[in-house]
């Protein structure tokens, strides 16, 4: 059984349900800046690889309002999520991973994918406990008006995508600065520090957005940056732009994806030429050229922390996923991802060619 935690600015139908598909498509009924906080249960029961295989099982909203029928002291919505991911992490080292779904994702397949990812990207690397946030596109692919009013939904979402992400690194800061004062007073008091904290004090904060959810993420950064007055504090290790549904000058200009330059250690660009979602977007939507089919427009304006890797020889899924889903579908991805997130220098990688030297490589397809 693997619990995600979720942020989502979803309308809720029943504020009492423990069922996923209580959260519809459409926004908050209080406004689309507004989002509830919970956690959601999923069992694997199959092949990983198979959607199907994972069961979304009880879902819990945390609570917003206090009512006589509640305990004394009960804590309101993230403040009580908060509490809950302070015992968790307390009690085991790992990393937290941000989750951002693209189109045609309704909340129970969200959850499902994000199950997926903890599973997959947990492998043999540090363990990682995944986030997600859940903005309201509607599980449709058809007919193609569908994509502009996700497209939509996704830009309105930036206000409460924002807050919740500063809400979210205020809390990992404050554990961080909690974690610290107890090394010192170790130290200070001649005593070893426990080595569990020493490595809870170096957790990262990683974030992977797909598709269109990384131009949820362009109006996430852009908001994200008003509410910071303009000064963006570095917040990620990785950030991972998967099969990215945006301009491929994006992390060019602040006023797109740019604020993630200053926002992220590194930030990987994963893109394939063939991937047909985006061929569809660029030639039938009256898109610019997508980051996630060729990467970034140009290296020039980028610092060398933004690298981009050609996936076009490993992005082969099954017909329904259109070359789209490599990203947590492909062993030859997936792999590369953990070798990131195990601090494996990019150059010299196995499973990749050089094609700009420090700046992008190929992967190569698996034997077999």
């Amino acid at each position: 059984m693997t619990r995600i935690y979720f942020a989502t600015n979803r309308n809720v139908k029943h504020e009492t349900s423990k069922n996923a598909k209580n959260f519809g498509d459409r926004f908050n009924l209080q406004g689309p800046q507004c989002f509830r906080v919970g956690r959601v249960d999923v069992a694997l029961t199959g092949d990983p690889e198979d959607d199907e295989a994972w069961e979304v099982g009880r879902c819990e909203l945390f609570p917003e309002t206090l009512d006589s029928s509640m305990e004394q002291g009960a804590k309101l919505g993230s403040a009580a999520m908060f509490e809950e991911l302070r015992e968790f992490l307390s009690e085991n080292i790992c990393d937290v991973l941000i989750y951002l779904h693209g189109f045609a994702n309704d909340f129970p397949n969200t959850a499902r994918r994000a199950a997926a990812l903890q599973h997959f990207y947990s492998r043999r690397a540090r363990q990682l406990l995944v986030v997600m946030f859940s903005w309201p596109s509607n599980g449709e692919v058809l007919p193609r008006y569908q994509y502009f009013s996700d497209r939509e939904d996704a830009e309105i979402s930036g206000v409460a995508m924002a807050r919740a992400l500063k809400r979210f690194t205020e809390f990992l800061a404050r554990i961080r600065e909690e974690d610290r004062k107890v090394i010192h007073e170790h130290q200070r008091e001649g005593k070893v520090p426990p080595p569990g904290l020493l490595k809870q004090c170096d957790r990262k904060l990683h974030m992977v957005a797909h598709s269109m959810g990384n131009w949820a993420l362009r109006h996430t950064l852009v908001k994200y940056a008003d509410l910071m007055a303009g000064k963006v504090p570095r917040i990620f290790d990785h950030a991972f732009l998967m099969a990215a549904d945006e301009d491929a000058d994006a992390l060019a200009f602040t006023h797109k994806l740019g604020h993630l330059i200053d926002m992220a250690n590194m930030v990987h660009v994963y893109h394939a030429a063939d991937d047909r979602a985006l061929q569809i977007s660029d030639l039938t939507k009256g898109n610019p050229d997508r980051l996630g089919s060729d990467g970034p427009a140009s290296f020039d304006p980028l610092p060398e922390r933004v690298i981009a890797v050609d996936c076009e020889k490993t992005s082969f899924t099954e017909t329904e996923h259109g070359n789209h889903q490599y990203y947590r579908l492909r062993p030859e991805v997936i792999d590369d991802v953990l070798a990131t997130l195990r601090d494996t220098s990019q150059e010299g990688r196995r499973g990749r060619t050089e094609v700009r030297p420090g700046r992008s490589w190929r992967l190569k397809r698996a034997r077999g």
